[in-house]
């Protein structure tokens, strides 16, 4: 019982659900094969590929998969790329979507895209999902008992561990919005964080960036760790807030070195 975008209520699918077997009933306007834009497409594929990854017992149903990866890719007569780089090795997608529904921590050797040193974490996967062309994983961190996003590219080792004695709860902590000035030659620092950032502009200082997230705290010592290539425009706040800690930073040192 749903209907389509654009369309009036009286122009609706009639649907049966029973024993997961969905049937149309009088499909009305699905006769039209919709059009899909190029973005949709790329999607489409983007989760066939995920799917593709995933070892699968029925060698019938990968080949169905690829058939329709290689259909849809060639639907507006112009192929539709997807970088294979960005596409995790199958046996760490299939280790962490095994850990996800069982529920189990995993112990994982993570390359920090921010600090660039290589550590072990022992976390317990929440999802999975793609964004601006990366994979990451979103995951509790049972050392830090808060919820961190990794980048699936950068983790270098993944092995199953314990299962679950607790239960997560899962932080729907509100998102901070923050505006920042990223200077030019700190333009990697937008490329590795891409999964906060919600637009980027050009000025003449370099990049105005708008990120939103809900560890502040996090947020603080990147850039902290990135001064003085990077401001805070707004909030004013947390402008004051990082500022004095950087004083606090730098008056330890100057003590330290009298």
């Amino acid at each position: 019982m749903c209907g389509l975008p654009g369309y009036t209520p009286y122009e609706l699918i009639d649907i049966v659900l029973e024993d997961g077997v969905v049937s149309v009933i009088d499909p009305q306007v699905l006769n039209r094969p919709r059009r899909f834009s190029k973005t949709e497409l790329v999607v489409i594929v983007l989760g066939l590929k995920i799917l593709s990854e995933i070892k699968l017992e029925r060698n019938d149903l990968r080949e169905k998969i690829d058939k329709l990866i290689a259909k849809v890719s060639h639907i507006k007569n112009e192929e539709i790329l997807i970088n294979d780089s960005q596409m995790i090795s199958s046996k760490f997608v299939e280790v962490i979507n095994r850990a996800i529904g069982n529920r189990q921590v995993l112990r994982i050797g993570y390359i920090s895209v921010t600090k660039d040193q290589s550590s072990e974490r022992d976390v317990v996967p929440l999802t999975l999902y793609y964004s601006n062309g990366s994979l990451y994983m979103n995951a509790f961190d049972v050392e830090k008992k808060a919820e961190r996003v990794f980048r699936v590219d950068a983790i270098t080792r993944c092995e199953a561990g314990a299962f679950l004695e607790f239960e997560v709860n899962q932080s729907h902590l509100p998102e901070i919005t923050t505006e920042l000035e990223v200077q030019d030659w700190l333009r990697f620092f937008v490329e590795r964080n891409m999964s906060i950032i919600r637009s980027v502009k050009h000025s003449n200082q370099g990049l105005l960036v708008e990120v939103a997230v809900s560890n502040i705290d996090w947020l603080e010592k990147s850039i902290l760790s990135h001064i003085p290539g990077i401001k805070i425009k707004a909030p004013q706040d947390f402008a004051v807030r990082v500022r004095e800690n950087a004083r606090n930073i730098l008056a330890l040192y100057e003590s330290s070195d009298s």
